[in-house]
Order: structure tokens, then C-alpha cells, then sequence
């Protein structure tokens, strides 16, 4: 079967779409040993080296500076031209119509339907089409059942026709131990971090309720402990410079901004404690990649939180900063717990593998081509 991945966020992409696609790329050309992987990729990025070594005939280039309308109108014909079993297309599949192959839409999550308040009026307006598209496309993926429940609660497909596809943990997300040294000490002087620090990664959003940790610093029983913020603001973001200002805590709250994967995989092994008090997420996958670095995580109480990170992590209520502080003092005065915690994170993390990843969506596919063939909706 020739299987088409729509793989334009590999190059220009948000940071961890990109990582997503990367390594879903890579582990279907591992496991896809009976098909054909062909890659649909942006036609900006000709030349550049891609996951899992497919062959450049089999590397599609196209207009791709929009994602939707890429998606409805021009990839469609590409895939068709080249013959295409099944495309898997990044959150818009473009309509049936003539079309002669099998369409999955990996819709990453809908937040904006559940909480339009934490999306722009032009991020709302862009994915306005998404549930028309979705619902027409032969099979869904999503990357967690609180998600699944999502897309079915909000008219975007039938339950029987959503498929879980989880995401993995990247392999260069290791404890303390198993770093280099040089690239600890290297990144640990860059950004003068002091023995114990809590850890926050991830996008700066309204949604991310970043705001609510750094209140929290106010409320540490330890009041040297100080709070590393990494991640770029985006357009409904605090302002988390006068947040800190406001809580008294200016000097033990660092905005570090965006970091690479390389600096930010030895602040996740060096933190004492990782804290993530996101109100909603499609699936949490910063919290699983600092458990995979052996550092206990405290996250919100929000359903998919519990989904991704199970037994292995402390629940706290986000909008309460006191008892956020509250569970990080705690924490850090019982060893015992920091060592269970750490052991069972790593444990937890190991469970979320590409490899198994890929093997899902791989199913998925192929019973969207059976569905495409026998002609049932």
C-alpha cells in the first residue's frame, strides 16, 4: 500500500508539531515494512535531509504556506498524481470529491471549541472549517481519549470512527546521569542555575496558566527556590514580568524564552521539580518528557493529565497557588517520595513509544483505505 504523510510541519512548523511529525515520520518508516511511505512536505524545504531516509522519489513538494488551504486544494491532486493509497493529513483533510484515495485527518486537538476564550478571533476564524473537514474524512486520529471525547462531544465524528494515536516521548529526554557532562555544566552556566529549581516548559498562553506557578512562588516555604520559565509568549499570553512583580517574587521568577531540544532536555534532567499548571491540553506531552528526565512532576488535576501521566505524578488544583506551593513544599521535603516519584516517571514515560505510535496509525490507515473501498461513510 502506498501511504502518503502530510509532512509540511517538519521544516516550519510549531516547535512540537514538528517533533511530533519528526518522530512519527521516522517510526513509520521503521515499522511500515510492508508499505510504501511516501513524504507530502513544503516546497521550501527541498534539499533538506528528512526522518527515516525516504527515498526522494518518494518526497512530494508543494505550496505549502498555508496549511489548510494546502491541504484542501493542492495536496489532493499531488497525492492523486502519485498514485496514493491514503494520505494522512495534519488537522485538515481536504473533502471526498473525486478524490482516489483514502483520507485521515490527525486532528492534534479542538481546545478552541472547548475554550474559545484562550484563542484569538483570527485563530478561531482559521479553524472554523475543521469540523466540516473532519467529519467527511474517512478516519480521525487523536492523541488522547480526553481529546477523542472532545472531537465526538463537538460534532467532529462518530466514536467509532476516532482512532488514539498517543504520542511518544523523545529518546534524547534521559535523566541526569545519563547526560554528558560537558553539556550539563554548559547549559546549567549559561542560565547561572543554582543546585534546586522548579521547571516550567511549554508555550506561554492564557491556557498554559503560567501565571498561576509564578503566584506560587510567593507562597514556597523555601525562599531561595526559584522558578525557570522556558517557552516563547504567544498573543493571549500574561505578562508574566509583571505578574512577578505584583506577587513579590521579581528576583526568583527567570524568563529564559524559547530554548533549543539540546539546552532544554538538561534544564528538564537538572530541575529538583517540574510544575505544569496548564488548564487543558490535547495530550501533555511536556510533562511526560521531564518524567522521561527523572524529575518529578506536579501538574494540573485537568482529566488528560491523568490520562498521560497515570500513578506517576501529583495532581493540583491550577487555579490555587497556594496549594500548588503547597504540594511542591511537600514534595521536596520527603525524599522518600522524590525518589518513588522519579523511578516511577521514568517507568511511565518509557511506555509512550514512537514505534507503537507509528503502529497506530499504520492501523488506522489501513482501515480507512477498507472503508474508502467498500464505499461505507
Amino acid at each position: 500500500m502506498k501511504i502518503g504523510v502530510e509532512a509540511k510541519w517538519l521544516f516550519d512548523g510549531p516547535p512540537r508539531k514538528r517533533r511530533v511529525v519528526g518522530n512519527l515520520v521516522r517510526s513509520l518508516a521503521d515499522v511500515a515494512s510492508d508499505d510504501e511511505l511516501h513524504l507530502i512536505l513544503d516546497a521550501r524545504a527541498r534539499g533538506e535531509p528528512v526522518p527515516g531516509d525516504v527515498p526522494e522519489e518518494r518526497r512530494h513538494y508543494v505550496w505549502g504556506r498555508n496549511n489548510q488551504i494546502a491541504n484542501v486544494f493542492v495536496v489532493p491532486r499531488v497525492a492523486d498524481r502519485a498514485g496514493l493509497d491514503a494520505v494522512v493529513y495534519q488537522n485538515f483533510a481536504p473533502p471526498p470529491g473525486r478524490l482516489r484515495h483514502a483520507r485521515v485527518a490527525f486532528v492534534h486537538d479542538v481546545l478552541f471549541e472547548s475554550h474559545p476564550q484562550f484563542f484569538t478571533r483570527r485563530e478561531r476564524l482559521y479553524f472554523k472549517p475543521l469540523r466540516y473537514l473532519t467529519h467527511r474524512a474517512d478516519r480521525v486520529c487523536t492523541v488522547s481519549g480526553s481529546e477523542r471525547s472532545r472531537l465526538v462531544r463537538f460534532g467532529y465524528a462518530r466514536p467509532e470512527r476516532v482512532d488514539i494515536v498517543p504520542n511518544g516521548v523523545d529518546e534524547v529526554f534521559a535523566p541526569r546521569e545519563h547526560l554528558p557532562d560537558d553539556d550539563l555544566d554548559r547549559v546549567l552556566e549559561r542560565f547561572a542555575a543554582p543546585e534546586r529549581f522548579i521547571l516550567y516548559a511549554g508555550r506561554l498562553n492564557a491556557r498554559k496558566n503560567v501565571g498561576a506557578l509564578v503566584r506560587a512562588v510567593a507562597h514556597l516555604a523555601t525562599p531561595e527556590l526559584e522558578l525557570f520559565v522556558a517557552g516563547a509568549p504567544d498573543a493571549t499570553a500574561e505578562n508574566l514580568s509583571a505578574v512577578a512583580a505584583a506577587a513579590g517574587v521579581s528576583d526568583r521568577v527567570r524568563l529564559l524564552g524559547r530554548v533549543s531540544d539540546a539546552e532544554l532536555r538538561v534544564l528538564y534532567a537538572a530541575a529538583a521539580v517540574f510544575c505544569f499548571p496548564s488548564l487543558d491540553e490535547g495530550f501533555g506531552i511536556c510533562a511526560l518528557e521531564a518524567m522521561a528526565s527523572g524529575t518529578p512532576a506536579v501538574v494540573s488535576n485537568a482529566p488528560v493529565m491523568v490520562e498521560t501521566c497515570g500513578d506517576a505524578a501529583i495532581y493540583v488544583d491550577p487555579t490555587n497557588p497556594a496549594g500548588i506551593a503547597r504540594a511542591i513544599d511537600d514534595l521536596l521535603a520527603d525524599a522518600d517520595r522524590l525518589t518513588a516519584l522519579r523511578y516511577a516517571g521514568i517507568e511511565r514515560a518509557r511506555s509512550f513509544d514512537w514505534n507503537d505510535s507509528a503502529r497506530r496509525l499504520l492501523a488506522s490507515v489501513h482501515a480507512a483505505v477498507r472503508q474508502a473501498r467498500s464505499g461505507r461513510p
